[in-house]
């Protein structure tokens, strides 16, 4: 996988398009890609991670300010949760807390 090439290409569409919607989903299914590709190939290096986590932190990012998102990516952001359980490298509980920050999961449960 080569990280910068993809995140390259979601800043580009995200300035072509102004798409918000299609952007979060890029960037949600990057992370989705990512966890896939540990799980297929086993574990990767803290750099990986950190990418993996930084993306799904914009994400939750923007979900925080709409709930409309939320409800959009809900399935989504959990399922990547589920997936990623026993990875290592601290990913797993960082996506956790990243989820759980959210206003919204509370409304949810």
């Amino acid at each position: 996988m080569r990280l910068g090439e993809a995140r390259d290409a979601i800043t580009n569409f995200k300035k072509i398009t102004g798409d918000q919607l299609r952007t979060l989903d890029l960037m949600l299914f990057y992370v989705e890609v990512g966890t896939e590709f540990t799980n297929t190939y086993g574990d990767i290096d803290g750099r990986f991670y950190d990418s993996m986590i930084s993306m799904y932190n914009k994400v939750i990012s923007e979900c925080a300010k709409d709930e409309k998102l939320f409800k959009i990516f809900h399935d989504r952001l959990s399922s990547v949760i589920e997936d990623s359980s026993g990875i290592g490298w601290g990913y797993h509980d960082a996506l956790w807390d990243l989820y759980l920050s959210l206003e919204w999961v509370a409304d949810e449960e």
